[in-house]
């Protein structure tokens, strides 16, 4: 069960992966094919240790089987659902105005609602499982709250570094990048995932730099 759902969860991200990848080119796609499962893979096996040391706290009924056993059924659903919206991913990734020398265009956009998605998907997958696990193991519902709650927060400071340090999965297509990028600060300047999504919400300029 545990090798038939990883085997899932990687085949799923590889799909959404290629999806977002399409926005900058062919290569970045296929690039995609392996980070983004890659992605998938490093994050759950973070999380799975952050999640048990935060379960201890609300309650001694997880062991880390099931902890191990939830996560992956986490990031094996997130991942589902995140492929079954490939395809509508992909068609925008093909056909918004890209970035030239006059601009980002609808770039950010495509981005930002790219997050959004993965947010949601992975909130929806994590509240799911632990459900589950509440019902399963007789959790109280305001343990089970609580637990929810401190997984979110793991997932997203988890997620977001390991998307930071791991990227471009997108990528402008005016600038050419290296597989990974690391720690390098950005072509506006960010430093961080959460400066990069200020970023686009709020540009420190209107044009790209050459």
């Amino acid at each position: 069960m545990i090798w038939r759902m990883s085997v899932r969860a990687a085949l799923a991200a590889a799909a959404y992966g290629f999806s977002i990848g399409a926005v900058h080119s062919l290569s970045f796609a296929l690039r995609n094919l392996i980070k983004f499962p890659l992605l998938i893979l490093i994050t759950a096996s973070v999380c799975s240790v952050c999640y048990y040391i935060l379960a201890r706290s609300f309650t001694r009924a997880l062991d880390p089987s099931a902890v191990m056993r939830a996560t992956l059924s986490i990031f094996s659903d997130a991942a589902v659902l995140l492929a079954s919206l490939s395809p509508v991913t992909l068609f925008l990734a093909l056909t918004i105005k890209h970035p030239d020398a006059q601009g980002l265009h609808e770039y950010p956009l495509f981005l930002s609602v790219n997050i959004a998605v993965i947010a949601l998907c992975g909130a929806l997958a994590l509240v799911r499982q632990c459900q589950q696990l509440r019902l399963e193991y007789g959790i109280p519902t305001a343990h089970g709250s609580w637990l929810i709650a401190a997984w979110l927060t793991a997932s997203l400071f988890v997620g977001a570094q390991a998307s930071w340090y791991m990227r471009p999965f997108c990528g402008v297509r005016t600038i050419d990048a290296p597989f990974m990028l690391g720690a390098q600060p950005d072509f506006r300047g960010a430093t961080s995932f959460y400066e990069a999504v200020y970023h686009v919400f709020a540009p420190p300029s209107d044009r790209l730099d050459h």
